[in-house]
């Protein structure tokens, strides 16, 4: 007699206990695919090939057709699941698992994603997971009505997501459209894209005459401290992790030790002067509130106080691609990436009347405040799938 169980959560109309079987006596198919040479899969193609890590690119023919899930055989992401729908290939690095007639496809692609069955793979450099080990591994599983409700609600979750996630990428790369158009090229003094009513040519100046520098302190994470003290500061960790970004009463800045310091005020800017690659040479972090505790510009940062310029405006300039590509040149290392004081004020670029700066920084503020209400929104429904696996699953 099959051992059984109970779910605590479960749709209306189902009471029966579920049975614990093991994963190969539920499918038709559990086995990997067959190899594929790396010159036939392509960045185009009529059908996905997917491998041990997901999605590999596309070829010219298919081993599979239906709905499968698939399970990540070797590779850096060993037991990752996924999804497939219609025509596809599967390589020898993928388990193709397919539902019997008492067992449905969807809802078994779910429980295998609860089970982390990256856990079951080797200790080798190579990580690998045996589907000989796979199929006798145990899961309760309810009737077929109730595992194709459960796959069903699942699905329309991974929608929503999917959508909110193709929104969210959208506005994204809307944002960086903008940072293009409402900035000067180089040798250019008008932008592509402005605001009604303003008409005369941005002015060209160094930085160094924009800003004043202010003092940063060598802190290291040794000065952290769990306890409230009074005292916060920016570490150019956090700065690329955006912890430290646009500042305002939701920044969590950690904690630090009571000192002697020179403190950050409302417009400071706090520049990353270190990076592991060029792009995130100078990342900004703006600060926009009065401060309610004492801020102090810590390791590997440079900070600025605007003094003829406005603080969100220089805050954008400085993510723009004409900056990019400034800190792309000037920038020194080999394995970690800087950039000067010196070459950072050397940079010349174009500025508008205080009250177009002012409008533009407003426009990518609300931009950037509707980008993170949708990432906020797309958190808490991943958190939200997470939590009915949970339960909605031994």
């Amino acid at each position: 007699m099959r051992n059984k169980f109970i779910l605590g959560v479960r749709f209306p109309g189902f009471a029966g206990d579920w049975e614990q079987r093991k994963l190969g006596e539920l499918c038709d198919e559990f086995q990997s695919g067959k190899n594929i040479k790396s010159e036939d899969v392509r960045a185009e193609g009529k059908y996905p090939v997917f491998g041990g890590n997901g999605l590999r690119g596309y070829t010219n023919t298919y081993n599979h057709d239906g709905l499968y899930a698939l399970i990540g055989r070797q590779g850096a992401l060993c037991g990752n699941v996924n999804i497939s729908v219609g025509k596809a290939y599967f390589s020898e690095h993928a388990i193709a698992v397919k539902g019997n007639k008492d067992n449905e496809t969807r809802f078994l692609y779910f429980l295998l994603d609860k089970m982390n069955l990256g856990q079951y793979s080797g200790q080798s450099a190579q990580p690998g997971l045996a589907v000989n080990k796979l199929i006798e591994l145990s899961a309760f599983i309810p009737t077929f009505a109730e595992q194709t409700k459960i796959g069903g609600f699942f699905k329309q979750l991974d929608d929503i997501i999917t959508l909110l996630q193709q929104e969210l990428t959208i506005l994204k790369q809307t944002k960086q459209g903008f940072l293009q158009k409402m900035f000067p090229k180089k040798g250019e003094s008008v932008p592509d894209v402005r605001f009604p009513g303003f008409i005369e040519d941005w002015e060209q100046c160094k930085l160094d005459s924009m800003v004043d520098r202010l003092k940063s302190y060598s802190l290291s994470r040794d000065v952290e401290t769990n306890d409230y003290t009074g005292y916060k500061y920016i570490h150019y960790g956090d700065i690329h992790k955006k912890v430290a970004d646009i500042i305002d009463e939701s920044s969590d800045l950690p904690n630090i030790k009571v000192g002697n310091y020179e403190f950050l005020e409302k417009g400071d800017l706090v520049l990353a002067d270190a990076s592991e690659d060029y792009q995130g040479i100078a990342t900004p972090a703006v600060i926009t509130i009065d401060m309610p505790y004492k801020l102090v510009s810590g390791l590997h940062t440079i900070a600025l106080r605007p003094k003829q310029v406005d603080s969100l405006f220089l805050y954008y300039l400085i993510s723009s691609p004409i900056f990019r590509e400034y800190g792309y040149r000037v920038g020194t290392g080999m394995k970690v990436f800087g950039i000067s004081v010196t070459n950072l004020l050397k940079f010349e670029g174009t500025f508008p009347s205080l009250e177009e700066q002012t409008k533009i920084g407003s426009f990518f503020k609300q931009l950037d405040n509707t980008i993170a209400l949708h990432q906020r929104e797309l958190d808490t429904l991943k958190e939200t799938k997470k939590a009915f696996l949970q339960k909605m699953f031994v």
